[in-house]
């Protein structure tokens, strides 16, 4: 994966260099137009960035552990030119080393630290640069960065959470399916064998089993092959956008998951809008900021025309009602905290009460999925005991009557 350099512009927004992680030109455009970025002029490949164990371009830039260093020492009233030499001086590996120190020489060369964070595209969450520069317009870096930290420090746990928790069932599913395969590609034909070679008629409840068996043996990658045509073919006849938006619309639709992607996409929204809010930057912006954190297509168009409600005199309590994605004691609670101008700490706490709820809703979808796979995998091997057990008898019964024949 490598890293082309862009001037591009938000609406409304002076362009500025941004660096976007991509395998190729055509996804960084696309990524730089998924983030409502104007593309002014490509600047080429950047030279920041690794190679992977397996020869592919990969970024090993951390930009949380970055943050997490840097968030002390600016703490500590320790200028930030001296923050990152004393963070480059402890890095990890020297791609990271390499970053840190060009973040130092830009400071060097006069720029805002914002305007560096902006250069690196995508290394930095949406978020990040926006956020710096009110720190730095307000006098409070020390105090942003900090809550910089704490945000993609929730983020991170959040993350990291749903992806300890999908493990497990992952596990027993990918178990699962090779016993699956394996019973039906390797131990019912053998079995089979068995009446062949003795040239006696195959009974019922094996030609069902091995019908089934020589049908996984070709359909292994006939049905994948298939599925990729006709995902082809729809990207081909719909375009790849409406294509996106078509599928995140039925994923959200389905019981209990659908809910579950759309309060993930809220818990960074609202964590986002905390953090601006909190840190005094203007709500037009607050909000267009927070918009582009939201990546599923058709969420993010539920936000559409947020800033022109705002702009029309609304309060956010009342731009945001109706919307179907949002839980729905945020707007109460919003609008209390509007009320007593505490609309920072209420965002917060609704984030949180948020979060907890999303956590709750993974641990049910798993402990549902969990035996549902087991009983999958019990049925599989009933059939299969089943059928053998009946073929079993008719053997005996024949080898039985054969003597007094």
């Amino acid at each position: 994966m490598g890293l082309y350099k862009y001037i591009a512009a938000a609406p409304g927004e002076t362009p500025h260099e941004m660096l976007i992680e991509a395998d190729s030109s055509k996804e960084a455009l696309d990524k730089l137009r998924s983030r409502n970025m104007v593309p002014v002029r490509f600047l080429g490949e950047s030279g920041v960035g690794g190679k992977s164990v397996f020869g592919r371009g990969r970024s090993r830039v951390d930009t949380y552990e970055l943050t997490r260093q840097l968030a002390p020492l600016l703490d500590s009233y320790i200028p930030l030119e001296r923050a990152l030499s004393i963070i480059a001086e402890g890095a990890a590996n020297r791609e990271q080393r390499d970053f840190v120190t060009s973040l130092r020489q830009g400071l060097h060369e006069g720029k805002k630290f914002s305007a560096l964070v902006r250069s690196h595209g995508n290394l930095f969450p949406g978020y990040y640069a926006n956020l710096i520069e009110s720190g730095e317009e307000t006098g409070c870096l020390p105090e942003v960065t900090r809550e910089l930290y704490k945000f993609m420090g929730e983020s991170k746990e959040l993350r990291d959470f749903v992806i300890s928790s999908s493990i497990y069932p992952l596990a027993i599913m990918a178990i699962t399916l090779l016993v699956t395969v394996l019973m039906f590609t390797v131990f019912v034909p053998k079995f089979a064998k068995i009446f062949i070679d003795m040239g006696r008629e195959i009974p019922g409840s094996m030609r069902m089993l091995l019908g089934f068996s020589d049908f996984m043996l070709w359909a292994w990658w006939v049905i994948p092959a298939v599925l990729i045509g006709i995902w082809l073919l729809l990207r081909h006849l719909m375009g790849p956008e409406a294509l996106r938006f078509e599928v995140n619309r039925r994923m959200l639709k389905l019981p209990l998951f659908g809910r579950i992607v759309s309060d993930l996409e809220m818990c960074k929204y609202i964590r986002t809008l905390a953090i601006l809010v909190a840190n005094h930057v203007e709500i037009i912006r607050t909000v267009r900021i927070s918009g582009r954190i939201i990546r599923n297509p058709v969420i993010a168009k539920a936000f559409d025309g947020l800033d022109r409600k705002l702009k029309g005199g609304d309060k956010l309590s009342a731009a945001l009602s109706g919307n179907p994605f949002l839980p729905p004691s945020m707007v109460p609670m919003l609008r209390v905290g509007e009320e007593s101008g505490t609309v920072g700490e209420m965002l917060v706490k609704i984030a949180g009460n948020l979060e907890n709820d999303t956590k709750l809703k993974i641990k049910r979808l798993l402990s549902l999925f969990e035996p549902a796979v087991i009983v999958f995998l019990a049925l599989v091997v009933l059939v299969v005991v089943v059928s053998i057990f009946v073929a079993m008898m008719e053997i005996n019964s024949i080898s039985q009557g054969g003597p007094g024949a």
